[in-house]
């Protein structure tokens, strides 16, 4: 008997979990079903999906292989199914975003989308560009708006704006006084709160500083702008989110003669994601708010 797509589930779940045991959990049958199901798929094509050390299991190249294909043409089969299922609806986009994009832009972008396509709201992740990433790899987000380096080769990415960063600490707690421009080597000893690791903003700063004297790590970017102003330390964030402080006075940002501290924001699918109309309306709706407000 071929390949079913009750044996790629499996598969994908005993990937996904490591474990025959946590897989049969998952999926609520019986572990000797699971066991056999794998080896059935190895006895057939003559391959080796998992290597058995002790009571673990690695997955071969081989076996990451299969899930690539598998996530894929189940993602297809499941989009197939809700839209049968939903003939009479519109497509309801999945979309992925990072902290500061959902901060700053997210909203603005999700108005222009509906407004212009007249489509239903999307169903929106706000997380870290490593959780994203991974999302997007696992066909659990349709796209993303991010502003964190993408490592996978498996996902396209299209630039949208640019996105600067600032250097900032509480008006009256300047640990320079007067001084408006500073080099790397002044931030050695200075108390840093920062974003948590897989954050795109934190990448930047550790890619031109890699010993940095963290002293908070926080993913909630208002958390860390108010710990800023209260002077328990400095921080590296988009100049979009201290934008308001700033104005006001309560935050000052320090010019960082010897680093460049910009990113961009980027649009990101999987290579072989299928572009439906929806999809393709809201690549256009960021490529378009992104020339239209990417100096800001």
């Amino acid at each position: 008997m071929g390949m079913t797509l009750r044996n790629l589930r499996i598969f994908l779940a005993v990937a996904d979990c490591g474990s025959m045991s946590e897989a049969a959990k998952k999926m609520h049958i019986a572990q000797p079903s699971v066991s056999g199901t794998i080896g059935e798929i190895e006895e057939q094509y003559g391959v080796r999906l998992f290597e058995r050390l002790g009571r673990r299991l690695y997955i071969t190249p081989t076996g990451t292989q299969l899930c690539e294909y598998a996530r894929h043409i189940l993602s297809m089969y499941d989009a197939m199914e809700l839209r049968l299922r939903n003939a009479d609806e519109t497509d309801m986009l999945r979309v992925g975003a990072t902290v500061t994009v959902g901060t700053c832009i997210l909203g603005g972008v999700l108005q222009r989308y509906i407004s212009e396509t007249q489509n239903q709201p999307p169903k929106v992740v706000v997380d870290n560009t490593r959780v994203i990433e991974q999302q997007l790899l696992k066909s659990e987000l349709d796209v993303a708006v991010v502003e964190g380096k993408i490592t996978s080769p498996d996902l396209v990415t299209q630039f949208m704006m640019n996105d600067p960063l600032a250097l900032v600490c509480a008006r009256d707690k300047n640990p320079f006084g007067a001084k408006k421009s500073v080099r790397l080597a002044d931030l050695q000893e200075i108390p840093f709160i920062l974003r948590e690791e897989g954050s795109g903003t934190r990448e930047v700063f550790e890619s031109v500083m890699p010993h940095i004297n963290t002293q908070w790590v926080c993913n909630n970017s208002e958390a860390i702008l108010r710990g800023v102003e209260m002077g328990f330390g400095m921080t590296v964030i988009s100049r979009r989110l201290a934008s308001d402080r700033l104005r006001s006075g309560a935050l000052t940002e320090i010019h960082v003669a010897d680093a460049e501290l910009n990113r961009q924001f980027s649009i990101v699918w999987h290579k072989n994601k299928y572009l439906g109309k929806s999809m393709k309306q809201f690549i256009e709706v960021c490529s378009q708010y992104g020339k239209m407000f990417g100096g800001r």
